[in-house]
């Protein structure tokens, strides 16, 4: 009934657990964000109540984000509840690694299939100056958590032209070295920190593409589990993945079926607008029936949603909301 109806179906979600986190990333939280109180947030069983009816549309993927998951207490619960949606394929998480070597037996015995960890610079003092945090502390939950046997682990790293562009190589040494994937991804307009976003902090990434092929020679396009906006390649002597993700010169809407859920429990249709449809009054209060006409309506607009951004000329409008509350 829903293909007949519908053009296309939503098979990802986005679940933002949390506003808060651990670290100060300079483009991702301002100095004087207000964090939503404590009882707006979405419990988790009405999370995995919204997975489950999002399943009957094609959901199969969820990827659990913040802020920083890690600092919302027991969040491997959250990924038990989902564990036992039979439809759920897959189950990932971005986390910024601080406290991953704490958490990841738990994770992985919950059912946590994929993990996303954000480094922007491998060098401590820059890394530091970014982000107000400890490489090392994430070095380690990267070493506890190939241990325990994720597959795969994927690295995120913002290049931001003039700061630490200059490590593109770097970064591929250290996938070859650790046995992760790398994925680079251009700095985007939204969710303003505390300094604000210029043009001229992007570095378009096939400057960092045709970079690594001078070194590595041609790379090959690859599929990767979980790849979603990524383009990704492989360099063929070291079987060694790089990812990336071109929301500014390149942009990857088209056929788009992502949806997000922020922490207070409003659909975010697309990172380009600030659309958000509540829903956490019907997952609170709603019978499924109601719960069930509410995903119908997200859908059409969904669709709507990706018409008129594929017709419009720019790349991304002025989001309000910042990125800790929208989830990497």
């Amino acid at each position: 009934m829903f293909k007949e109806v519908f053009k296309m179906e939503i098979s990802y979600l986005r679940i933002s657990v949390t506003d808060k986190c651990n670290l100060k990333c300079f483009y991702c939280r301002p100095d004087n964000m207000e964090f939503i109180p404590h009882e707006e947030i979405l419990r988790y069983e009405e999370i995995a109540r919204l997975v489950k009816a999002m399943t009957k549309y094609g959901l199969k993927k969820v990827r659990i984000t913040g802020g920083e998951p890690l600092v919302r207490p027991q969040i491997e619960n959250l990924v038990y509840l989902l564990r036992q949606i039979p439809e759920i394929q897959d189950i990932g998480m971005t986390t910024n690694g601080i406290t991953l070597a704490h958490h990841a037996e738990k994770l992985k015995k919950a059912g946590l299939n994929r993990l996303n960890i954000s480094i922007d610079s491998l060098k401590p003092e820059l890394f530091y100056q970014i982000t107000k945090g400890r490489l090392e502390d994430v070095l380690e939950g990267i070493k506890v958590s190939k241990k325990l046997g994720f597959d795969p682990i994927k690295i995120n790293a913002v290049i931001i032209k003039g700061l630490n562009d200059n490590e593109a190589l770097d970064f591929v040494e250290f996938g070859i070295e650790y046995g992760v994937e790398i994925r680079f991804i251009e700095m985007m307009p939204l969710g303003q920190g505390y300094i604000k976003w210029e043009k001229d902090m992007v570095r378009p990434l096939e400057e960092i593409k045709t970079k690594i092929e001078e070194k590595y020679g041609s790379l090959i396009p690859s599929f990767s589990v979980g790849s979603g906006a990524a383009r990704v390649y492989e360099i063929p002597k070291y079987k060694a993945k790089i990812g990336f993700i071109t929301p500014i010169s390149n942009p990857f809407c088209d056929g788009c079926s992502k949806l997000r859920l922020t922490p207070e429990g409003k659909i975010k249709l697309c990172l380009r607008t600030d659309e958000e449809i509540p829903i956490k009054e019907v997952l609170r209060n709603g019978t499924d029936e109601d719960l069930d006409k509410m995903l119908k309506k997200i859908l059409i607009e969904k669709e709507i949603s990706n018409l008129k951004i594929q017709k419009s000329s720019y790349a991304f409008s002025d989001c309000v909301r910042v990125m800790t509350s929208i989830g990497g």
